[in-house]
């Protein structure tokens, strides 16, 4: 757990060091260039520090114990259960619960808004799954669509993020920011791009009235959902490892 927040602390401290050194040096045209990395530096931090405990603990397992003289067993690699079919499927998951959370958003707007599907939405053919696909919703207006697009956003993360802190036989945290990267990417090509520039105003904003010429806010802003997949799932991982030496030692 430790080891999670100084990675996630330092990955943001790198990206607010990164805007404030190019403020400073006056090369804010390369800072877009950059912060893209910032997701991978906390994910390869985390695993960084997360070796270096496996080390000393290997070192303190490798020693006799004073009681039995035998060694304890070693766990599996961190980064050996995360594979391409993996991170396929979480992404798939992801885009599950995205367009889950959307119909049922959809039946809500037409069962109280007054409207049938066909004045909603034409009449239903391929032009309408495309529709669908790139989340051209008639719910999608005003500040309301905004906060709607906000909660898909969020329980998309957190239930993506679940399966995998889960399931994972690896590093959950890598896997979800890999997985995050790819959900992120595509999800700019549908309605979220509305919530990414939407928050991405804000930032740019926000950085002005702190006196700050921010030119890389929509950056910043996928890279921080990024960090939201990979930290909700090593959360999860966590807890779920927590409440498995739980059970051990009970049964000891």
């Amino acid at each position: 757990m430790v080891n999670l927040f100084i990675s996630f602390t330092i990955a943001i401290g790198g990206a607010v060091g990164l805007i404030t050194l190019g403020r400073v040096l006056d090369f804010d045209s390369y800072i877009s260039r950059i912060l893209p990395i910032v997701p991978i530096l906390y994910a390869i931090i985390y695993d960084v520090l997360e070796r270096r405990k496996s080390k000393e603990g290997k070192r303190a397992s490798s020693a006799p114990s004073p009681r039995e003289g035998t060694k304890v067993a070693l766990p599996a690699d961190a980064e050996a259960g995360i594979t391409p079919g993996r991170i396929i499927l979480d992404v798939a998951i992801s885009f599950v619960v995205k367009f889950s959370v959307e119909i049922f958003l959809v039946v809500l707007f037409l069962r109280f808004g007054g409207q049938s599907f066909t004045e909603a939405y034409g009449t239903f053919n391929i032009g309408t799954v495309g529709t669908f696909l790139r989340g051209e919703h008639a719910w999608l207006s005003g500040k309301e669509g905004i906060y709607l697009l906000a909660l898909v956003a969020i329980l998309s993360s957190i239930v993506t993020g679940s399966w995998i802190g889960h399931t994972s036989k690896g590093n959950a945290m890598l896997e979800g920011v890999l997985a995050g990267s790819l959900v992120t990417l595509v999800n700019s090509m549908t309605n979220m791009l509305v919530l990414y520039r939407t928050i991405e105003d804000m930032t740019v904003r926000l950085a002005d009235s702190m006196g700050y010429a921010m030119s890389a806010g929509f950056l910043v802003v996928m890279g921080l959902q990024v960090l939201l997949y990979g930290l909700w799932s090593g959360l999860v991982q966590m807890q779920k490892q927590e409440r498995a030496k739980k059970k051990t030692r009970k049964r000891k």
